[in-house]
């Protein structure tokens, strides 16, 4: 149990760091928007490189966003009938649809491996005017379903102590791991 919940620790922190550090990927992508927005219109003089960094920058945020998100249950749930159950009940409905969690990201980690790989390999570049590096924007796909799947190696443990026990398992610092 100490190996689960030092993982679990370790997963949460990390994922909640990452969330908190990605986040600021916001204040890039709003300086360069509102850079084109005044170029564009009070200059006359649009910028070539201003909407491809905008997307690379949201793109990386909103992907590296999903472990955080995971974490706090930002994610949207279909809700009707599951919200009226005990959340043991939930646990166990969890473990069962949680294999379609597993299934995409799993794909999305395999798939996206060896297309970042090959970008990566050719130093893969956009075919706009610009022409920016594409490849690190790409390998923030891989990493970030690594961290989602890990993420939800964590939601499952927890949901399988629920279902078994009937209490939730609480991790908090380093010196506390407590069951309610």
């Amino acid at each position: 149990m100490n190996f689960l919940t030092a993982f679990i620790r370790f997963v949460d922190n990390f994922n909640d760091r990452m969330g908190k550090t990605v986040a600021f990927l916001i204040y890039p992508v709003m300086l360069v928007l509102v850079y084109e927005v005044v170029m564009r219109y009070v200059f006359n003089r649009p910028t070539i490189w201003a909407h491809e960094t905008s997307c690379m920058l949201y793109g990386a945020h909103f992907i590296l966003g999903g472990a955080y998100a995971l974490k706090h249950g930002a994610f949207v749930n279909v809700e009707v009938f599951y919200m009226r159950f005990p959340k043991r009940t939930k646990a166990v409905i969890d473990l069962f649809t949680w294999t379609m969690f597993y299934v995409f990201v799993g794909a999305l980690l395999l798939n996206s491996l060896p297309w970042a790989w090959e970008s990566f390999t050719v130093r893969e570049f956009t075919d706009s005017t610009w022409g920016p590096p594409v490849w690190p924007v790409k390998w923030t796909i891989p990493f970030a379903a690594f961290f989602i799947l890990l993420q939800g190696m964590t939601k499952t443990i927890k949901d399988a102590y629920l279902a078994v026990t009937g209490r939730e398992l609480v991790v908090t610092d380093i010196n506390t791991t407590a069951a309610n």
